[in-house]
């Protein structure tokens, strides 16, 4: 519900895909439930899957949904930090889905996007969604204002609301959209193209060029 259009952008990131290899390795990176992994399973029969997440909890959820999905023999799991996952092999793809704008500090931000290139084969593609924006524009405002009017009218009560809000602008950390071109840009990909918005929500695509 925080995200009116989560699955929306799921489909949206198939068609990125399409042009790869049969047999493609894909790494999840904060895979959560599991939600690109299922989806994108249902599209590439042939392909594996990686799925790294600091949540022991967000793990077993991801490790239920996809045996549900009857994928439990392609897919990988992993319980801990990115930096700490080390891949026997390059993968073709990666996702990085509402995980970038929990990390606050711009060198440990770096770091993860560069952990992620470090694991991609070169002209591998990166798929990455986030909370985003000039927190000094009045866009800004207008946005986030529009965002929670919309998510209030899911029959939110006013107390949860309060919460959620509190909890938006105390752990994510908006960066505008340059300051994130070049973080990408730093960590060794191309420029990213933002194919999806939602309110403050953008997803991106770009390819490892290092």
């Amino acid at each position: 519900m925080f995200c009116p259009s989560y699955d929306a952008l799921h489909q949206m990131i198939v068609p990125w895909l399409q042009g790869l290899p049969e047999g493609s390795s894909f790494l999840s990176a904060g895979a959560g439930t599991g939600a690109d992994i299922v989806t994108l399973g249902k599209y590439f029969p042939s392909w594996s899957f990686v799925a790294v997440d600091i949540s022991s909890d967000m793990l077993n959820a991801c490790q239920r949904r996809v045996a549900e999905a009857e994928m439990a023999n392609r897919v990988t799991f992993f319980n801990g930090r990115l930096q700490e996952y080390q891949s026997p092999t390059s993968f073709d793809a990666a996702s990085s889905v509402f995980v970038a704008h929990f990390i606050k500090d711009r060198e440990e931000k770096l770091a993860y996007f560069r952990s992620i290139a470090a694991k991609l084969k070169t002209g591998g593609l990166l798929i990455f969604a986030d909370l985003f924006g000039d927190k000094s524009s009045p866009d800004f405002a207008r946005l986030l204002n529009a965002w929670l009017l919309s998510y209030a009218s899911l029959g939110i009560s006013a107390e949860e609301l309060v919460q959620d809000r509190a909890h938006v602008e105390r752990d994510v950390a908006f960066i505008p959209e340059n300051e994130l071109v070049a973080l990408l840009n730093e960590a060794g990909f191309s420029t990213p193209l933002r194919f999806y918005q939602t309110y403050l929500f953008g997803g991106w695509v770009a390819t490892k060029h290092v």
